[in-house]
Protein backbone atom coordinates (compact mmCIF):
# COMPACT_ATOMS: atom_id res chain seq x y z
CA UNK A 1 0.00 0.00 0.00
CA UNK A 2 1.49 3.28 -1.20
CA UNK A 3 5.18 2.16 -1.24
CA UNK A 4 7.86 2.97 1.37
CA UNK A 5 7.33 5.95 3.73
CA UNK A 6 8.75 9.25 2.53
CA UNK A 7 12.12 10.32 3.95
CA UNK A 8 11.61 13.43 6.08
CA UNK A 9 12.84 16.68 4.52
CA UNK A 10 13.50 18.26 7.93
CA UNK A 11 15.31 17.12 11.04
CA UNK A 12 14.61 19.33 14.07
CA UNK A 13 17.87 19.94 15.95
CA UNK A 14 17.14 22.33 18.82
CA UNK A 15 14.68 25.01 19.86
CA UNK A 16 15.97 28.51 19.24
CA UNK A 17 15.48 31.24 21.84
CA UNK A 18 13.34 30.20 24.76
CA UNK A 19 11.84 33.70 25.09
CA UNK A 20 9.70 35.52 22.55
CA UNK A 21 10.53 33.19 19.70
CA UNK A 22 7.76 30.70 20.52
CA UNK A 23 7.92 27.73 18.17
CA UNK A 24 11.19 28.39 16.34
CA UNK A 25 13.57 25.49 15.74
CA UNK A 26 16.96 25.03 14.16
CA UNK A 27 16.52 22.27 11.61
CA UNK A 28 18.46 20.53 8.88
CA UNK A 29 16.72 20.85 5.52
CA UNK A 30 17.60 17.90 3.23
CA UNK A 31 16.14 19.70 0.19
CA UNK A 32 18.33 22.81 0.63
CA UNK A 33 21.24 20.84 2.09
CA UNK A 34 21.88 23.14 5.05
CA UNK A 35 20.49 24.29 8.40
CA UNK A 36 17.48 26.60 8.50
CA UNK A 37 15.16 28.10 11.11
CA UNK A 38 11.59 26.78 11.05
CA UNK A 39 8.79 28.72 12.72
CA UNK A 40 5.14 27.92 13.43
CA UNK A 41 2.88 30.51 11.79
CA UNK A 42 -0.48 30.25 13.48
CA UNK A 43 -3.30 30.94 11.07
CA UNK A 44 -6.49 31.20 13.09
CA UNK A 45 -8.71 31.57 10.02
CA UNK A 46 -8.56 31.35 6.20
CA UNK A 47 -8.04 35.13 5.83
CA UNK A 48 -4.99 35.05 8.11
CA UNK A 49 -3.62 32.03 6.27
CA UNK A 50 -4.08 33.86 2.96
CA UNK A 51 -2.19 36.91 4.28
CA UNK A 52 0.64 34.74 5.67
CA UNK A 53 0.98 33.03 2.26
CA UNK A 54 0.96 36.38 0.43
CA UNK A 55 3.52 38.00 2.73
CA UNK A 56 5.78 34.92 2.85
CA UNK A 57 5.77 34.86 -0.99
CA UNK A 58 6.59 38.60 -1.13
CA UNK A 59 9.41 38.21 1.41
CA UNK A 60 10.68 35.11 -0.36
CA UNK A 61 11.24 37.20 -3.49
CA UNK A 62 13.22 39.88 -1.61
CA UNK A 63 17.00 40.05 -1.71
CA UNK A 64 18.62 42.39 0.79
CA UNK A 65 21.82 41.61 2.71
CA UNK A 66 20.24 42.69 6.03
CA UNK A 67 16.90 40.94 5.51
CA UNK A 68 16.52 37.32 6.59
CA UNK A 69 15.68 35.14 3.60
CA UNK A 70 12.36 33.24 3.58
CA UNK A 71 12.90 29.91 1.78
CA UNK A 72 9.53 28.19 1.96
CA UNK A 73 6.10 27.91 3.57
CA UNK A 74 4.44 24.53 4.14
CA UNK A 75 2.04 22.68 6.42
CA UNK A 76 3.70 20.83 9.31
CA UNK A 77 1.56 17.80 8.44
CA UNK A 78 3.26 17.59 5.02
CA UNK A 79 6.60 16.42 6.48
CA UNK A 80 7.19 13.70 9.11
CA UNK A 81 10.28 15.61 10.30
CA UNK A 82 8.07 18.46 11.55
CA UNK A 83 6.23 16.31 14.07
CA UNK A 84 5.40 18.34 17.16
CA UNK A 85 4.88 21.52 15.13
CA UNK A 86 1.41 22.36 13.89
CA UNK A 87 -0.24 24.39 11.15
CA UNK A 88 1.74 26.49 8.70
CA UNK A 89 5.53 26.50 9.08
CA UNK A 90 7.83 29.20 7.69
CA UNK A 91 11.28 27.99 6.59
CA UNK A 92 13.85 30.78 6.85
CA UNK A 93 17.56 31.50 6.75
CA UNK A 94 19.22 30.82 10.10
CA UNK A 95 21.52 33.64 11.21
CA UNK A 96 24.06 32.54 13.79
CA UNK A 97 25.10 35.45 15.97
CA UNK A 98 23.98 37.64 18.84
CA UNK A 99 20.87 39.76 19.06
CA UNK A 100 21.31 43.46 19.86
CA UNK A 101 19.84 42.66 23.27
CA UNK A 102 22.53 40.05 23.99
CA UNK A 103 25.28 42.18 22.46
CA UNK A 104 24.52 45.23 24.61
CA UNK A 105 23.96 43.01 27.67
CA UNK A 106 27.39 41.40 27.30
CA UNK A 107 29.50 44.15 25.68
CA UNK A 108 27.73 47.34 26.73
CA UNK A 109 26.29 49.96 24.36
CA UNK A 110 27.65 50.33 20.81
CA UNK A 111 29.48 53.37 19.42
CA UNK A 112 28.07 55.87 16.90
CA UNK A 113 29.70 54.16 13.91
CA UNK A 114 28.21 50.75 14.76
CA UNK A 115 24.84 52.34 15.56
CA UNK A 116 24.79 54.09 12.16
CA UNK A 117 25.65 50.84 10.36
CA UNK A 118 22.91 48.91 12.18
CA UNK A 119 20.37 51.69 11.54
CA UNK A 120 21.07 52.25 7.84
CA UNK A 121 21.39 48.52 7.07
CA UNK A 122 18.14 47.52 8.76
CA UNK A 123 16.37 50.63 7.38
CA UNK A 124 17.30 49.41 3.88
CA UNK A 125 15.95 45.93 4.62
CA UNK A 126 12.72 47.38 6.04
CA UNK A 127 12.20 49.77 3.15
CA UNK A 128 12.67 46.89 0.69
CA UNK A 129 10.00 44.89 2.57
CA UNK A 130 7.65 47.88 2.75
CA UNK A 131 7.89 48.35 -1.03
CA UNK A 132 6.83 44.71 -1.39
CA UNK A 133 3.83 45.41 0.86
CA UNK A 134 5.12 43.66 4.02
CA UNK A 135 5.35 45.29 7.45
CA UNK A 136 7.57 43.86 10.19
CA UNK A 137 5.38 44.97 13.16
CA UNK A 138 7.74 43.73 15.89
CA UNK A 139 11.17 45.38 15.63
CA UNK A 140 13.04 45.22 18.93
CA UNK A 141 16.61 44.44 20.06
CA UNK A 142 15.84 40.70 20.08
CA UNK A 143 14.88 40.76 16.40
CA UNK A 144 18.10 42.33 15.10
CA UNK A 145 20.91 39.76 15.00
CA UNK A 146 24.58 40.61 14.36
CA UNK A 147 26.49 37.76 12.70
CA UNK A 148 30.15 36.87 13.51
CA UNK A 149 31.34 39.07 10.62
CA UNK A 150 29.64 42.03 12.28
CA UNK A 151 26.72 42.39 9.84
CA UNK A 152 23.20 43.09 11.16
CA UNK A 153 20.16 41.07 10.07
CA UNK A 154 16.46 41.74 10.62
CA UNK A 155 14.74 38.49 11.64
CA UNK A 156 11.24 37.29 12.52
CA UNK A 157 8.92 39.37 10.37
CA UNK A 158 5.45 39.59 11.90
CA UNK A 159 3.85 37.67 9.04
CA UNK A 160 2.89 34.99 11.53
CA UNK A 161 0.69 37.38 13.51
CA UNK A 162 -2.69 38.93 12.94
CA UNK A 163 -2.75 42.70 12.35
CA UNK A 164 -2.32 44.45 15.70
CA UNK A 165 -1.80 41.14 17.47
CA UNK A 166 1.53 42.14 19.03
CA UNK A 167 -0.22 44.76 21.16
CA UNK A 168 -3.44 43.24 22.47
CA UNK A 169 -5.00 39.84 22.16
CA UNK A 170 -8.78 39.43 21.98
CA UNK A 171 -8.89 38.92 25.75
CA UNK A 172 -6.94 42.10 26.44
CA UNK A 173 -3.69 40.43 27.51
CA UNK A 174 -0.58 42.19 26.31
CA UNK A 175 1.86 40.11 24.26
CA UNK A 176 5.56 40.85 24.16
CA UNK A 177 7.22 44.00 25.39
CA UNK A 178 5.54 47.34 24.65
CA UNK A 179 8.81 49.21 25.36
CA UNK A 180 9.59 49.32 21.62
CA UNK A 181 6.03 49.93 20.37
CA UNK A 182 5.25 53.09 18.41
CA UNK A 183 2.62 55.31 20.11
CA UNK A 184 0.00 54.78 17.39
CA UNK A 185 0.48 50.97 17.45
CA UNK A 186 0.09 50.93 21.25
CA UNK A 187 -3.10 52.97 20.85
CA UNK A 188 -4.53 50.20 18.65
CA UNK A 189 -4.16 51.91 15.26
CA UNK A 190 -3.03 49.73 12.32
CA UNK A 191 0.71 49.24 11.85
CA UNK A 192 2.34 51.30 9.06
CA UNK A 193 5.80 51.86 7.57
CA UNK A 194 6.08 54.84 9.96
CA UNK A 195 5.45 52.61 13.00
CA UNK A 196 8.14 50.16 11.80
CA UNK A 197 10.49 53.17 11.40
CA UNK A 198 9.75 54.31 14.98
CA UNK A 199 10.46 50.82 16.34
CA UNK A 200 13.77 50.62 14.45
CA UNK A 201 14.85 53.99 15.89
CA UNK A 202 13.87 52.73 19.36
CA UNK A 203 16.01 49.58 18.94
CA UNK A 204 18.97 51.70 17.76
CA UNK A 205 18.42 54.03 20.72
CA UNK A 206 18.67 50.97 23.00
CA UNK A 207 21.92 49.90 21.28
CA UNK A 208 23.40 53.33 22.10
CA UNK A 209 22.11 53.72 25.67
CA UNK A 210 21.34 50.24 27.02
CA UNK A 211 17.72 51.23 27.75
CA UNK A 212 14.44 51.41 25.83
CA UNK A 213 13.82 55.08 24.84
CA UNK A 214 11.00 55.58 27.37
CA UNK A 215 12.83 53.61 30.07
CA UNK A 216 11.83 50.13 31.29
CA UNK A 217 8.16 49.89 32.23
CA UNK A 218 7.12 48.32 35.53
CA UNK A 219 4.86 45.87 33.69
CA UNK A 220 3.36 45.35 30.24
CA UNK A 221 0.17 47.31 30.97
CA UNK A 222 2.10 50.33 32.29
CA UNK A 223 4.37 50.12 29.26
CA UNK A 224 1.42 50.02 26.89
CA UNK A 225 -0.15 53.05 28.58
CA UNK A 226 3.12 55.00 28.38
CA UNK A 227 3.53 54.06 24.72
CA UNK A 228 -0.06 54.97 23.77
CA UNK A 229 0.26 58.32 25.58
CA UNK A 230 3.44 59.13 23.62
CA UNK A 231 5.41 59.32 26.88
CA UNK A 232 8.63 61.35 26.92
CA UNK A 233 11.83 59.80 25.55
CA UNK A 234 13.68 59.89 28.87
CA UNK A 235 16.50 57.42 28.13
CA UNK A 236 18.20 58.72 24.99
CA UNK A 237 22.01 58.70 24.81
CA UNK A 238 22.67 62.45 24.98
CA UNK A 239 26.26 62.24 23.74
CA UNK A 240 25.53 60.52 20.42
CA UNK A 241 25.97 62.28 17.07
CA UNK A 242 22.61 60.73 16.10
CA UNK A 243 20.53 62.41 18.84
CA UNK A 244 18.67 64.84 16.53
CA UNK A 245 17.82 62.04 14.06
CA UNK A 246 16.65 59.74 16.88
CA UNK A 247 14.29 62.44 18.16
CA UNK A 248 12.91 63.06 14.65
CA UNK A 249 12.46 59.33 13.95
CA UNK A 250 10.58 58.83 17.25
CA UNK A 251 8.18 61.77 16.98
CA UNK A 252 4.74 60.88 18.33
CA UNK A 253 2.94 61.85 15.11
CA UNK A 254 3.71 59.30 12.38
CA UNK A 255 3.50 61.85 9.51
CA UNK A 256 6.23 64.01 11.10
CA UNK A 257 8.85 61.23 11.09
CA UNK A 258 11.44 61.13 8.27
CA UNK A 259 10.90 58.16 5.94
CA UNK A 260 13.43 55.33 5.85
CA UNK A 261 15.29 56.45 2.67
CA UNK A 262 15.76 59.90 4.29
CA UNK A 263 17.11 58.27 7.45
CA UNK A 264 19.47 56.13 5.35
CA UNK A 265 20.67 59.15 3.39
CA UNK A 266 21.52 61.05 6.57
CA UNK A 267 23.35 58.11 8.16
CA UNK A 268 25.26 57.19 5.00
CA UNK A 269 26.31 60.83 4.60
CA UNK A 270 27.47 60.98 8.23
CA UNK A 271 29.48 57.75 7.86
CA UNK A 272 31.08 58.96 4.59
CA UNK A 273 32.06 62.33 6.08
CA UNK A 274 33.82 60.50 8.91
CA UNK A 275 35.62 58.15 6.52
CA UNK A 276 33.58 55.00 7.23
CA UNK A 277 31.75 52.60 4.93
CA UNK A 278 28.04 52.10 5.54
CA UNK A 279 28.34 48.31 5.09
CA UNK A 280 31.32 47.88 7.41
CA UNK A 281 31.10 45.66 10.51
CA UNK A 282 29.41 46.37 13.82
CA UNK A 283 32.61 46.34 15.83
CA UNK A 284 31.61 44.96 19.22
CA UNK A 285 30.73 41.72 17.46
CA UNK A 286 34.29 41.24 16.21
CA UNK A 287 35.53 41.48 19.78
CA UNK A 288 33.01 38.77 20.69
CA UNK A 289 34.29 36.59 17.86
CA UNK A 290 37.94 36.96 18.83
CA UNK A 291 37.09 36.46 22.51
Amino acid sequence: AGGPPRAPRFRLMRRLGAGGFGGVWLAHDAKLGHTVAVKSAHAADPETEERIRREAAALGALRHPCCVQIHDLLHASSDPGLQGMDGLVIVMQYVDGMSLGQLVGEQGPVDDISAARIWTGIAGALHTAHRAGVLHRDIKPGNIVVDPQGHPHLIDFGIARKQGDSTLTQTGYVLGTPDYLAPEAAAGKPASPASDAWQLAAAVSFALSGHPPRGESADAVAGLRAAAAGAKLTHLQSRTAHLALLKQAMRTEPHRRPDLPTVQGKLDGWLRRHGHRADGPVTAMLEYRRG
